[in-house]
């Protein structure tokens, strides 16, 4: 790969994780000037980024107005609930049927001492995605190279939508979030699998509803 190359795939790399970290806000304007001077480099790397970065959905650019942060609408929400739901629940009943992995089980262990410790809960309030990892656990414990691929693609799009809403998450909402992700890997564990397909359900719409609401 070129400099330019190179410089491209930094570019887009720097401002993918900023738009999913939240650092470069839904609807903030973008201005390739000011990128390009942060980043030490010309305009060309920025706007090959900046389409990318469209392609991807987190940028959009309208004719005569420039480029802007995609807002995080309630459509996109709707689709990533329901792309994880096809996934999600798919994945914890098959892994049920084996009856999951030392991974999950170190998972469900580490919960429960969560749920448990009062203290740890209102500190870990503010960083509940933390325990978000058990999703992606139980897909990457299907070991389907080709289901983790597509579902890394989603990852990002979860993200972001968690760090856009993750302070608004009250500590019930943690305490709910940690109890029914126990009962999707108590499911796994005890070989369950229409148990695990109905918990990840039940758990993944209440997410749903829980976000659209805020």
């Amino acid at each position: 790969m070129d400099s330019n190359g190179n410089k491209k795939v930094k570019v887009y790399e720097n401002l993918r994780r900023r738009i999913i970290n939240i650092e470069l806000t839904p609807g903030m304007p973008i201005n390739e000037a000011d990128f390009a001077e942060e980043l030490g480099v010309s305009k060309t790397p920025i706007r090959e980024a900046l389409r990318q970065l469209e392609q991807d959905g987190f940028v959009e650019n309208v004719p005569g107005r420039g480029s802007t942060i995609s807002y995080i609408t309630s459509h996109e929400i709707r689709d990533v609930f329901q792309i994880r739901e096809i996934i999600e629940t798919g994945a914890a009943k098959r892994i049920a049927l084996t009856k999951g992995n030392e991974e999950l089980k170190i998972l469900r262990d580490e919960g429960r001492k969560l749920l448990n410790n009062e203290k740890a809960n209102q500190e870990l309030v503010s960083e509940w995605g933390s325990w978000e990892n058990v999703h992606v656990a139980i897909v990457k414990s299907l070991e389907n190279k080709a289901l983790t691929t597509i579902y890394s693609g989603l990852v990002d799009r979860i993200t972001r939508i968690r760090n856009n809403y993750g302070k608004k998450f009250t500590q019930r909402r943690f305490h709910d979030i940690l109890t029914e992700h126990l009962e999707v890997l108590d499911a796994i564990l005890d070989g369950d699998e229409k148990h695990a397909e109905a918990k990840m359900t039940k758990h993944l719409k209440n997410a749903s509803n829980f976000i659209m609401g805020l």
